[in-house]
């Protein structure tokens, strides 16, 4: 007995091991599918002609006035009212539209670019961390799988993808502690974060004072300096020719209007972090709490920047009615932190890799983030559909308003075309009554008094829009179409308009007689 224990427990190692091994595999194997999966969704949605999205095809509006010469930010008009989000995406955007044209397509290919690098750093950072490929892969397939959970918002015509992008890149560089140059670099990668959505600005904030902590405030001066010359003062600077009169108002004025505290927003990200980051989330604060104790000075840029991400999901909590892409950069940081902590408490807890607790964290949180990818495809009917919605649309004589597509991006003309979001941003805000308000009223005038035939196209019954129902004291329900148009539908997300059904026939002019 005494001379076969030593060897029993050396056995006992080994099957440990093995086991170790073989559960590392699987969760590698499981990032790979997650990766692939994503990727499949992807080429599936690129080609859809009408939104994935809400506002898809009044971002496309912005993308053809720059490629036509027109200011982004111009008076609102019954025709455009401009999105409250400041500009570079559209700008991004531009080169791209030279190569595939301006068209749903190069906006949501811009977007799977921004996806793609955000994979990569994600996958670069955590491997510097840990010096390990195989966490690297941990952190992207776990992006690759959260692509649910991020409200299926990478790869729409949006700017979310490029923004978490940008902010991943600039604390990676930030990080390296390389040179001047470099850290220059990733400061503007966060000044960049900042001019494709206003929400970057805090991240911004959170790097300098980031290099402040590490390097003191002598060395980290250019940096603020910098940062203020390409971030406020060319903010405030630009002139009106240059993007629009409104430049200030719409990415300013409207949207400082709009934070309204609210137990329902705060109720809902308490339980979209339950649903699917708990883990995450539990692992990330740890880690982050006991980089901060014992650290210190030398605490990595992705623990220091952990508290404005948290700081970023209160704020976008504020704003009501939102949907859950405005937690994205949140939910990267929880993975990202997480993935190199617990590779942190495997290589300095023994319980953790003699239980294989990382491991079992890690498919935890894979977990929580499954979903069923069947509803996310878009149908294969959709191109037929619309041909046949734009060839509806020819068959109507008169004009037509379709406040929850904005305009197509070919074969018919919508008017007016002003977008339901823009239109909203303009007047919501804590305790607005958005029935029946003044500007809305005047932005469609040409809806309230046509000049013929005028008709409505709309997702939902007229009276049901809380803010365009007195409409329906002019139109009248002249077609249900019923699911003629069901393949068109939006993505199923927090809040998914659906698809064309309802068409409203204006009817003023025919009770006058």
């Amino acid at each position: 007995m005494f001379f076969t224990k030593p060897h029993s427990v050396k056995s006992r190692m080994l099957e440990t091991l093995r086991k170790s091994s073989v559960f590392s595999g699987l969760l590698a194997t499981y990032a790979f599918v997650q990766i692939f999966l994503m990727v499949l969704l992807w080429s599936n949605h690129i080609g859809f002609p009408l939104n994935l999205e809400a506002m898809e095809l009044t971002v496309l509006q912005h993308l053809k006035r720059l490629m036509d010469g027109l200011p982004l930010y111009p008076e609102p008009t019954p025709d455009f009212v401009a999105l409250a989000y400041n500009p570079l995406y559209y700008f991004l955007a531009v080169p791209f539209a030279w190569v595939f044209g301006t068209n749903l397509f190069t906006l949501r290919f811009v977007s799977l670019l921004g996806a793609f690098g955000a994979g990569i750093v994600l996958f670069l950072a955590v491997r510097k961390e840990t010096g390990a490929n195989w966490w690297g892969l941990m952190a992207s397939g776990l992006f690759a799988a959260a692509y649910q959970a991020m409200d299926i918002y990478l790869d729409t015509a949006h700017r979310d993808s490029w923004l978490v992008f940008m902010l991943l890149l600039g604390c990676y560089l930030i990080g390296q502690r390389k040179s001047l140059l470099i850290n220059c670099i990733g400061i503007i990668c966060m000044v960049l974060a900042f001019w494709l959505k206003q929400q970057g600005a805090l991240f911004l904030l959170g790097s300098l004072l980031y290099l402040v902590w590490r390097d003191g405030w002598r060395k980290a001066m250019p940096f603020w300096l910098l940062a203020t010359a390409l971030g406020p003062i060319l903010y405030m600077a630009i002139p009106d020719w240059m993007l629009g009169s409104r430049f200030h108002y719409f990415t300013w004025q409207v949207p400082r209007h709009w934070t309204e505290p609210t137990y329902q927003e705060f109720f809902h990200l308490i339980r979209l972090v339950l649903r699917s980051y708990s883990v995450l989330f539990a692992i990330a604060i740890s880690v982050s709490v006991m980089a901060f104790l014992k650290r210190k000075r030398r605490i990595d840029v992705w623990n220091f920047m952990f508290p404005f991400t948290l700081i970023s999901g209160f704020t976008a909590a504020l704003l009501p009615a939102s949907n859950d892409n405005v937690y994205i950069p949140m939910g990267s940081w929880f993975i990202i932190v997480s993935v190199i902590g617990l590779k942190q408490l495997a290589d300095s807890w023994v319980i953790f890799k003699r239980r294989r607790l990382h491991l079992i964290l890690l498919a935890a949180s894979f977990a929580l983030f499954l979903y069923n990818p069947l509803p996310l495809l878009s149908s294969s009917q959709s191109a037929m559909a619309y041909r046949d919605l734009v060839s509806y649309l020819n068959s109507l004589n008169g004009t037509v308003y379709a406040p929850w597509i904005g305009q197509l991006q070919d074969g018919y003309r919508f008017y007016p075309a002003a977008h339901w979001v823009p239109l909203e941003d303009l007047i919501r805000g804590p305790g607005v009554d958005e029935k029946n308000q003044p500007i809305i009223r005047t932005l469609l005038e040409p809806v309230l008094n046509p000049q013929g035939k005028a008709y409505i196209l709309h997702n939902q019954l007229l009276q049901e829009d809380r803010m365009l129902s007195f409409l329906a004291d002019q139109y009248i329900l002249d077609a249900d179409l019923g699911d003629r148009f069901q393949p068109l539908s939006t993505l199923p997300r927090r809040f998914s308009p659906g698809y064309p059904r309802y068409i409203y026939r204006y009817v003023k002019q025919e009770k006058s007689n």
